[in-house]
């Protein structure tokens, strides 16, 4: 019965993505973050994995949050999650550098307080540096709750018209793991 009632829940709510949050990281040393966040983080992700897998629930991809935490890119990446988000701060070059696999973020979140030209390039910039594969486009950390509802509409409908543009209008070519 409770393998029925979790696949049930996942799907009812939509799951199509679990990401680990911890806004807090960028407060920890790179120490801390080795010997005291990292295993916690990886068995939470393994722990998931198996959880998911238990309720014949496959092929979620399990994302990995942690502001701030730049240094440590390269124990980020070894820790077993599918998808590392990064914050607004690190640059794509360097993303790309220490991580292996597809990123998800990084737009300003204060890119949406911007007119629309200006968010649309913004996002453009981002998706050039990022290209579109192995790369999830997403502001790089939350909303701010007093931003217009319509700037973030806007934010995805840009994503979405320049992913096209650099695919050649075929958005078939992205791919979040190739």
């Amino acid at each position: 019965r409770s393998k029925q009632w979790y696949q049930r829940r996942v799907r009812v709510a939509g799951c199509s993505m679990v990401q680990v949050f911890e806004t807090n990281a960028g407060l920890l040393t790179p120490e801390m973050i080795n010997t005291i966040l990292a295993p916690q983080l990886e068995c939470i992700c393994t722990s998931l994995k198996k959880k998911l897998t238990h309720h014949g629930i496959e092929g979620v991809p399990i994302a990995l949050f942690c502001k701030g935490a730049n240094q440590s890119l390269p124990v980020l990446n070894k820790l077993g999650y599918d998808v590392i988000s990064i914050d607004w701060s690190l640059d794509p070059e360097i993303a790309r550098e220490f991580l292996s696999g597809t990123i998800q973020g990084n737009l300003d979140p204060c890119a949406l307080y911007a007119d629309k030209d200006k968010l649309h390039e913004l996002t453009k910039n981002m998706l050039n540096k990022f290209g579109t594969r192995k790369f999830i486009a997403n502001l790089g950390h939350g909303i701010y709750p007093d931003v217009d509802p319509d700037n973030v509409s806007h934010f995805v409908d840009a994503v979405h018209d320049i992913s096209l543009g650099i695919n050649g209008g075929d958005n078939n070519e992205m791919s979040l793991y190739t």
